[in-house]
C-alpha cells in the first residue's frame, strides 16, 4: 500500500521544523487541505499516523490538551492494530504497512502508552465493580437466601469470571469509545471527519 498523503504531510512537518512558531497559520491551512482530501479515501496507517502527529503539534501550539490526548490515543491505537495483524480487519478502511515513518516512531517512543493505560484503567474499574458485586451477592445468597457458602461461592466465582470476560470483550471497548467520543468534541471538524471515516 502506498502512503499517498505521507509525502505532503512530511513536507508540512519539514516546514514546521524550520518555523519558529512551529505551526504557522499557513501550515495549519495546508494541513486542513490535506486532511480534507483524506476524508472518505482509503488511507494507509502511516498517512493517518503522520496526520495525527501533525495535528498533535498543532493542538500543542493551541494548548488544546484534550485534542492532544485524542491524537495520542488514536496514534497508539493504530500502532496496536499495526502490530496485531489479526485485528486489522476491524479497520477495513485503513491499509497497513510493515514500516513506520522514523520521525513518527521517534515521536511515539517519547510518549507514555496512554492507549494501553486507558484500557487497563477501564478494565480495573470493571474488576473492582465486579468484585464488589460478588461480595454483595455472596452475602445476600448466604445470609438472606440461605444458600450454602460453598455453592454460593462457586456459582458467584463462575459468574464473576463470566462478567469479566464479557467486560474485556465488550465493556472495555465500549467505554474506550465513549472516552474517544468525549475527546472528539475538542478536535477540528476536518480531523473528526477523517477519523469517523476510518473508525
Amino acid at each position: 500500500m502506498a502512503d499517498h498523503f505521507l509525502g505532503a504531510l512530511k513536507e508540512i512537518e519539514r516546514r514546521a521544523q524550520n518555523n519558529i512558531l512551529v505551526f504557522s497559520d499557513v501550515l495549519t491551512e495546508r494541513l486542513e487541505v490535506i486532511a480534507q482530501n483524506m476524508v472518505g479515501k482509503s488511507i494507509s496507517d502511516n498517512d493517518y499516523l503522520k496526520l495525527l502527529e501533525l495535528y498533535y503539534k498543532k493542538f500543542s501550539k493551541d494548548e488544546n490538551k484534550q485534542a492532544m490526548l485524542f491524537c495520542l490515543l488514536r496514534m497508539q491505537e493504530v500502532v496496536f492494530y499495526k502490530e496485531h495483524k489479526e485485528n486489522q480487519d476491524d479497520l477495513s478502511k485503513m491499509e497497513f504497512n510493515e514500516e513506520y515513518d522514523s520521525i513518527t516512531k521517534a515521536f511515539l517512543s517519547r510518549k507514555r502508552d496512554y492507549y494501553q493505560i486507558t484500557l487497563k484503567n477501564i478494565f480495573q474499574r470493571f474488576i473492582l465493580l465486579d468484585t464488589l458485586a460478588y461480595i454483595v451477592f455472596l452475602l445476600v445468597f448466604v445470609l438472606l437466601i440461605h444458600i450454602s457458602f460453598r455453592v454460593s461461592f462457586i456459582l458467584l466465582v463462575i459468574l464473576w469470571a463470566l462478567v469479566l470476560f464479557f467486560a474485556k470483550k465488550k465493556g472495555v471497548p465500549y467505554f474506550y469509545n465513549s472516552r474517544i467520543q468525549t475527546l472528539l468534541q475538542d478536535v477540528d471538524s476536518t480531523l473528526l471527519q477523517v477519523d469517523q471515516a476510518i473508525f
